[in-house]
């Protein structure tokens, strides 16, 4: 089991949400600025208390959201996600508002607080932390519904009660010494601060599957796996965006959840996706299984994967009908051998079958069994058949083609040799 959190989307989603108090903290600075616990309240003051916190809310819930990229560019994407949150947590903060304030009051009254009387500091602290963690809980849950996911309303309706109850619990111990307007300032931006990286912290720490990539422009970058079917590609819309690289389709592959497994499946026939080096139409997900898109390499992995499950060898699929067999072979390169054909075992446990006639070996997709290593030549062997023997021929390749570690230009294989394409491994099976 990978249990790594992913402490850049954490540190953006934090300082997202702090920035978003800081901004917000300024409306509603102009609505209190003057005023005390003890004053009476006019409409006009209530009604501009309540925009003002719809600002607050609609700044940390829409920049919070806009983090979800793990990116500080200003994309379309990114827009999109600050409109949605900001629209959803400003409407959700009248509620919010309303339910916090009523909690505060009732609890103030209740410890002797009234117009123009102070009561017990005690029942100040308590209804400050129960209305802020209430705002805060709203806050959060309004994050996770502009998400579009139900699991999220949750984790983010916990993060953000924390993150409010933090704020409410520091508010009148900064007015203390500092006066109103700074505590303002610190319990927003501790509120703010606090939703973001609780939401994030959370998340990630429930997350069942996601991809790390682990070389490509954006090395690093973690993707969680939330969705029903979460799309790859290099269009901003996809749940895993790989930018930056012309070979990578802007719908290149999809990641199916079907109960507790996934199913990656190629969407491009000819530019090819490929799992711990070999091309694949469509196979399960082992944790620690490496996927290669154009020159992005990830490694997927799954929070709950039993011990020794990475890199197994995917089940067989169904036969494919024997005029179909060698054209599947041919475009994806590890079609499942039928009894009495021989065979290439890859070192991930792929299965590739071999042709009648010449099977062509290399890094070039047009080989029939493609071998994506930068050790391997584009054309680097053939498999020859002829009455019922096979031989492996090198073709001038640059690292060597080995059978039972040495290096051959031609030789008759065996049940069981072992050959090499420059670091590439393999067994021969017939």
């Amino acid at each position: 089991m990978n249990g790594s959190v992913n402490r850049r989307e954490l540190i953006l989603k934090s300082m997202a949400g702090l920035a978003g108090g800081g901004l917000g903290w300024l409306p509603v600075e102009i609505t209190s600025h003057g005023h005390n616990l003890t004053d009476v309240q006019t409409t006009a003051s209530v009604v501009a208390n309540f925009i003002a916190m719809a600002l607050l809310s609609g700044l940390i819930g829409g920049l919070i959201l806009a983090a979800e990229g793990q990116s500080i560019e200003l994309s379309d994407q990114t827009k999109r996600r600050f409109g949605r949150g900001f629209i959803i947590c400003a409407l959700l903060s009248i509620p919010a508002t309303y339910y916090s304030n009523l909690a505060f009051s009732y609890i103030l009254n209740f410890g002797g607080w009234g117009v123009n009387q102070q009561g017990s500091p005690f029942y100040l602290f308590l209804g400050r932390t129960a209305g802020w963690g209430l705002m805060g809980l709203m806050l959060g849950a309004g994050v996770g519904l502009a998400s579009f996911s139900i699991p999220n309303v949750i984790k983010g309706a916990a993060g953000g009660w924390v993150g409010g109850f933090l704020g409410g619990l520091v508010f009148d111990a900064i007015g203390q010494s500092s006066g109103g307007l700074m505590s303002r300032l610190v319990g927003f931006c501790a509120v703010g601060l606090a939703i973001g990286l609780l939401i994030g912290l959370v998340q990630e720490l429930t997350k069942a599957a996601w991809l790390t990539v682990e070389a490509g422009r954006l090395r690093g970058r973690q993707y969680r796996l939330e969705r029903g079917v979460a799309t790859v590609g290099r269009a901003e819309e996809n749940a895993v965006g790989l930018f930056g690289d012309p070979s990578v389709l802007p719908r290149h592959a999809e990641i199916t959840r079907r109960a507790d497994s996934y199913i990656l499946k190629s969407l491009s026939p000819q530019q090819g996706v490929f799992l711990n080096g070999g091309r694949i139409e469509s196979a399960e997900l082992h944790d620690g299984d490496r996927i290669k898109i154009g020159n992005y390499e990830m490694a997927f992995h799954l929070r709950n994967a039993p011990l020794g499950a990475s890199w197994p060898a995917p089940a067989s699929p169904p036969p494919i009908p024997a005029p179909a067999r060698v054209a599947a072979a041919s475009a994806y390169g590890a079609a499942a051998s039928p009894n009495g054909v021989p065979y290439l075992v890859g070192s991930g446990g792929h299965r590739f079958d071999l042709r009648g006639g010449v099977t062509r070996l290399g890094r070039a997709l047009d080989n029939d069994v493609v071998v994506d290593d930068s050790s391997v030549s584009r054309y680097h062997a053939n498999i020859r058949s002829h009455d019922g023997a096979f031989e492996l021929v090198d073709l001038n390749s640059r690292n060597g083609t080995f059978v039972a570690d040495r290096r051959i230009t031609e030789a008759r294989l065996s049940n069981g040799d072992s050959i090499r394409l420059g670091d590439a491994q393999f067994t021969f099976r017939a």
